[in-house]
């Protein structure tokens, strides 16, 4: 004969296992063999059944029947003494692990078997729970006690308030989300910080769900707790119990709510001052460079471990190698004509562009025909360098610059900016060359959002077939304008040339930058003398000397010869006319006049020049002509 007992659906099998336990104290005809968690089903033909309607469920019969026990004794009775202290043992010993702790609510709770089990039997009996939890302890899903309840802790808010979440947030993503005011939240990729709002939005969704899952085991935790109390403790554990199923309930309603679409904005709103970071800080060591194999201290060229403390919002787009450094080494030897000074000149150059400092003022201008390598090299140069290079129109460094403040945007945090081909005949501002290549302060606004200013970290490059026009003449122009000619004509030039050259020696072009800013660094932060460059600018200079042409062209010098100032400048405007040069107004004029050490002074006549005439027989050839 087989009878069933019918039960309500559990799909805990510690529960159900201990439901059978359970029927085994309470009736000695249940079983014993058949208490573990497996269910058998036998059929015979033409059954003969007999249903007897029941009001309970044996859980529930059990249930009353150990509150009756309860009511009337908390002593665990001869006969189920060493099942409910097997039971009781291989509860704390899963909850708290093989701990004193355990022990010690092992022995109290045999503190009530009556009459008392032998100490030898106890022994016996911890010895064999130890040895079932050792089992438990060796499965892969097993959580040691001290871990859960770290984890557990670890991810459960103080209060069951948005603050508390925000705070739980920040706690475990501290080293994996920043908040900046210039760039809003960023993300740590494990090599660079990341400006990306989604995947710090995702770093909440996996927050939200392990706080989730935590309120989820402790409501099963909980809920057990109150099964195990009903089946085996007495009326203040059930009281207790009752009331840790209610917090428990309360919390996994607060986690799923914290899952929701529209609490993801507004906890990560929250966080924001708890995760913010001064944009100062962003990419502020000027001498680490972060590449994909580590940061590079460029004082030593010591590579060390990415760390997010480092605040790198940028990386090279290569690792830095000394494969195929011949084929780069040959490249700038093609581009210069096999000239060593020039390269190594290009080297520190090259170096310092690494640096996120401003140490030298100035632009490089590269120009020569078409065919010659300078975009080769810059190019490449600017490739290698990935996040830390960036580009402006060259136009911007001209006079016919007209959104001058976005295209300054762009150089905020760079460290390597390049512009390329100005057309024949522009002028270069003085006024964009000194913002470009200096050390104070640069405002900018990029569209859409408000004005700011930002400390240069950038080298520029412009890299030309046409030298544009200077139109001042005073130190502070001059003295930031670096001339780099390549004037080499390369046979046969490849056009796929660049992409084989970052192919293959794009690791060693960056070590080869490595070991500029080394070398550019030990030199005391200068350039290294350079014929080829020092001539080059001379030219440049001399070229672009217009007032001095002028006066060479129509004036005569000397200390006892005047003139008048209207007279003069009309000459000017005449002859700047006929030579194509752009004609200046009569203050950038006179600026110009006073600049080369001429004087002038208001008399009878009218406003008059020192020391400068017209040469009136120049002007009467031409007027011949």
């Amino acid at each position: 004969m087989h009878i069933y007992f019918p039960i309500p659906k559990i799909t805990n099998l510690a529960e159900y296992v201990g439901i059978k336990e359970s029927l085994a104290e309470a009736y000695t005809f249940f079983d014993g063999n058949a208490l573990d968690g497996a269910r058998f089903f036998f059929g015979v033909k033409n059954p003969a059944v007999e249903i007897v309607r029941g009001r309970k469920y044996i859980t529930d019969i059990l249930k009353d029947d150990f509150e009756d026990f309860d009511n009337s004794q908390d002593l665990i009775q001869q006969g189920s003494r060493n099942s409910t202290m097997n039971h009781f043992a291989g509860r704390i010993l899963i909850r708290y692990g093989n701990t004193d702790e355990a022990r010690e609510l092992f022995d109290k709770k045999a503190s009530l078997c009556s009459p008392p089990l032998e100490d030898e039997e106890l022994e016996q009996i911890w010895k064999s729970a130890c040895k079932f939890y050792k089992k438990v302890a060796a499965s892969e899903d097993y959580v040691p006690p001290e871990e859960y309840n770290e984890r557990y802790e670890e991810y459960k808010p103080e209060k069951l308030t948005d603050i508390a979440m925000a705070e739980i947030f920040t706690k475990h993503n501290k080293g994996k989300a920043i908040y900046t005011i210039s760039q809003g939240w960023l993300y740590w990729t494990g090599k660079k910080w990341e400006d990306s709002e989604l995947k710090v939005m995702s770093l909440y969704m996996e927050t939200a769900k392990k706080v989730l899952e935590n309120a989820s085991i402790e409501f099963k935790e909980t809920y057990q707790e109150l099964a195990d109390a009903e089946m085996m403790g007495n009326k203040e554990e059930k009281v207790q119990a009752k009331l840790k199923v209610n917090t428990a309930k309360a919390y996994l309603n607060f986690a799923k709510k914290m899952n929701d679409h529209g609490k993801v904005s507004g906890i990560l709103k929250l966080a924001k001052s708890l995760l913010e970071v001064k944009n100062e800080k962003l990419d502020a060591d000027a001498f680490i460079l972060n590449t994909p194999v580590g940061v590079i201290d460029l004082k030593t060229s010591e590579i060390k471990e990415h760390d997010p403390s480092y605040y790198c919002t940028k990386i090279t787009a290569l690792a830095p190698s000394k494969d195929n450094m011949d084929m780069w080494i040959d490249t700038l030897r093609d581009v210069t004509g096999g000239d060593d000074e020039f390269i190594n000149f290009l080297k520190f150059h090259a170096g310092s562009t690494l640096i996120g400092h401003v140490y030298e003022e100035a632009l490089l201008i590269a120009y020569g025909d078409g065919g010659n390598g300078k975009s080769t090299v810059f190019n490449s140069e600017a490739h290698v360098l990935g996040d830390y290079a960036g580009k402006i129109p060259a136009e911007s460094l001209t006079t016919r610059a007209k959104n001058v403040k976005v295209d300054l945007a762009e150089l905020c945090g760079k460290r390597f900016i390049l512009a390329s081909e100005t057309e024949e005949g522009q002028r270069l501002s003085s006024s964009m060359l000194k913002q470009i290549a200096s050390v104070d302060d640069i405002s900018a606004e990029r569209k859409y959002y408000a004005p700011f200013s930002f400390t240069p970290t950038h080298s520029t490059i412009l890299y030309t077939n046409h030298l544009p026009k200077v139109g001042s003449n005073d130190r502070g122009t001059w003295r930031r304008i670096v001339v780099a000619p390549f004037s080499i004509a390369i046979k046969n030039p490849k056009t796929d040339y660049i992409d084989k050259l970052i192919e293959k020696a794009g690791g060693a072009i960056l070590q080869w930058m490595i070991e500029g800013a080394k070398e550019y660094i030990d030199a005391g932060f200068k350039y290294p003398k350079c014929n080829v460059v020092d001539d080059a600018k001379s030219s440049y200079k001399e070229e672009n000397d217009w007032i001095n042409h002028f006066i060479s062209d129509k004036c005569i010098k000397g200390t006892n010869y005047k003139e008048m100032s209207a007279r003069l400048y009309q000459v000017y405007r005449e002859w700047a006319g006929s030579n194509g040069e752009y004609i200046r107004n009569n203050r950038d004029f006179s600026r110009a006049l006073i600049a080369e050490g001429y004087e002038k002074k208001r008399t009878n006549r009218g406003i008059e020049w020192g020391g400068i005439t017209i040469n009136d027989l120049m002007e009467s050839e031409d007027d011949f002509l």
